[in-house]
């Protein structure tokens, strides 16, 4: 048939319906669905003039398969008004499976009108069934999300906009997902999901100092909470969006992760690394047991970096005691632990002490400052323990002046 008979048929089609003859009507579909079976569109408006006249059933065929296309072509925005005319059919010739599907579209379009007059303590745990008889309905999620918001249950009404956030990232509505995160940051300005989707609006915008700001608070904010695979997702498409940052964290969470050997090369194919991805691919040769190339790129960082960091030094004395370098491995040591007593982290400068006593137990500074956490601390039998093994120590190297103060000090303490 040729496309001047098509127009023909649809100019009869609108003279027909103009007038009501839906049977009408519907033949002349019937000769247009002949020439082209798999137009929906065509499927749809039968299904609408089928329902007029009262083939009900009928209509509920064509309207499935309308729904089957939308579902799999995630034409997802569609889908609601279609669930609209389903509802409104007679389901009474309807097949078993037919009605059952049938059931559920009901309950998801009452469950929204609920919503829609406002009736928020009824819609909601509505909507909440009706989200888990159709999980990828963007509709019901979003009048889910807006009825909790109204309700102040801002926990759902996140959880909610979250998944309508990634079903639209999805589908590739990007801008729909855009709205979607500013409400959820209206709610919970720390929502990660969120502030990535508008870091990545950002570069968009060509405000990429501004997202490389967002992205580095981003990372630092999953690290904190240990999110390691959203870590992963985000960091990755920032890595691929050109962001400073983005490289590093993608290859630490990768590290977190487990996966060592894709960290490893994905730092290794830097040319030049920044002081953070040093740190990382030295922690990663020491895990992978290359103490040598552990060694060389962590002593490669700035002097202040390391001497900054107790958990720096305690690494490089990790690096000397696995290469049994004891006296540097000690050395190490002990700056970590009188870095964390300069910083009244007392508890965990007592934990650093028992690594530098492992493989220099004689160490006078160490001794000494160990008294000086155990008087502040007010740890009576830790104290007079560690005067006893100063004790020795002084009388050992000659140090007969410290050793008469120690044992007046121990004397009193007895005597206490």
């Amino acid at each position: 048939m040729s496309t001047e008979n098509n127009k023909d048929i649809l100019k009869t089609v609108t003279r027909y319906a103009q007038a009501g003859e839906w049977d009408k009507v519907i033949k002349e579909y019937e000769k247009l669905l002949q020439m082209d079976p798999n137009d929906i569109s065509l499927h749809n408006s039968i299904g609408d003039a089928l329902a007029k006249i009262g083939q009900d059933r009928k209509a509920f065929e064509h309207y499935l398969i309308v729904l089957k296309d939308y579902q799999q072509k995630e034409n997802l925005s569609k889908i609601g008004f279609l669930y609209k005319k389903i509802a409104k059919l007679n389901p009474k010739k309807f097949d078993l499976e037919g009605k059952t599907i049938y059931e559920k579209i009901v309950k998801i379009v009452e469950a929204q009108d609920f919503f829609y007059k406002g009736d928020y303590s009824k819609a909601i745990p509505l909507l909440k069934e009706a989200h888990k008889m159709d999980s990828k309905n963007i509709d019901v999620l979003l009048c889910l999300a807006e009825a909790c918001e109204k309700q102040m249950l801002i926990g759902d009404a996140i959880e909610a906009y979250e998944k309508a956030l990634r079903l639209y990232k999805d589908i590739g509505k990007i801008n729909e997902a855009i709205n979607i995160a500013k409400k959820i940051i209206n709610l919970d300005k720390t929502n990660i999901e969120a502030l990535a989707m508008l870091a990545e609006e950002m570069i968009k915008n060509g405000e990429k100092e501004k997202a490389e700001e967002l992205f580095k608070d981003i990372f630092i904010s999953i690290a904190e909470q240990n999110a390691i695979q959203t870590g992963i997702q985000i960091a990755k498409r920032a890595m691929d969006l050109s962001i400073s940052y983005g490289k590093q964290f993608y290859a630490y969470f990768l590290f977190k992760d487990n996966k060592i050997d894709e960290a490893k090369r994905l730092l290794e194919s830097e040319y030049e690394l920044t002081q953070e991805e040093k740190v990382l691919l030295g922690k990663i040769y020491f895990k992978t047991g290359e103490y040598q190339k552990s060694k060389s790129m962590l002593l490669s960082l700035e002097a202040s970096v390391i001497n900054e960091s107790e958990e720096l030094l305690e690494q490089i004395g990790d690096v000397f005691l696995k290469m049994t370098e004891y006296k540097k491995a000690a050395e190490y040591y002990l700056k970590a632990f009188l870095l964390l007593k300069s910083k009244n982290m007392l508890d965990e400068a007592i934990a650093m002490a028992n690594k530098v006593a492992n493989v220099d137990s004689e160490n006078i500074i160490l001794h000494e400052n160990l008294v000086e956490i155990y008087t502040k601390k007010n740890m009576k039998n830790f104290l007079i323990e560690e005067y006893n093994k100063l004790l020795k120590i002084y009388e050992k190297t000659g140090k007969s002046v410290e050793a008469i103060k120690v044992r007046e000090i121990l004397n009193k303490l007895k005597m206490l």
